[in-house]
């Protein structure tokens, strides 16, 4: 278990190192803590240092969105395997075996967990309705509105799945000031 006193010490040294490579400070963190109240100082440094690309991907959304000829859409993948003890959070590519539906042959990944299973069906069904249609909703899913200026609109991929709008909106404001 955890002890505030380690969690404040790792929490001074990822400030440090963010304030670093992304000129994010207290307040930074503060927004971020308010959008993943469960994270650890890791896990919290992790999406941080994220943002770079993250921002990026928002925009282009937030772009494609103002053109009105299509819709566009925004995720974020959030499932943390239970591989490893629980203890690796999502990272670059590891949703590719989801979208394809391949949880079951990605075991090594996916862990085998029925839960795995749900969340590769239900995220292979929103690509390939958005591939025939453009619109990636289906009944395995909540609701999953285009992402506009006013709402913002992304689909975190997780169990359960959940749509939130402007995900890490504060925070990645308070990075892009910096």
């Amino acid at each position: 278990m955890r002890s505030k006193a380690s969690d404040a010490k790792l929490t001074g040294l990822f400030l440090d190192m963010l304030a670093a490579e992304q000129g994010a400070g207290e307040n930074t963190i503060e927004a971020y803590r308010r959008d993943y109240p469960t994270a650890n100082p890791f896990d919290l440094y992790a999406t941080i240092a994220a943002s770079s690309f993250r921002r990026p991907a928002f925009e282009q959304a937030l772009r494609k969105a103002a053109l009105g000829s299509a819709p566009a859409y925004s995720y974020i993948y959030s499932w943390r395997t239970p591989v490893l003890d629980n203890r690796l959070g999502p990272f670059h590519a590891c949703e590719i075996a989801f979208a394809f539906d391949n949880a079951e042959i990605c075991d090594h990944y996916s862990g085998g967990t029925p839960e795995a299973f749900v969340l590769s069906k239900q995220m292979s069904i929103a690509w390939v309705n958005f591939a025939r249609t453009g619109n990636p909703n289906h009944d395995g899913l909540p609701y999953w509105p285009a992402y506009s200026s006013e709402q913002r609109a992304s689909m975190y991929f997780d169990t359960p799945c959940a749509v939130r709008n402007d995900p890490e909106g504060e925070g990645l404001r308070l990075i892009a000031q910096s």
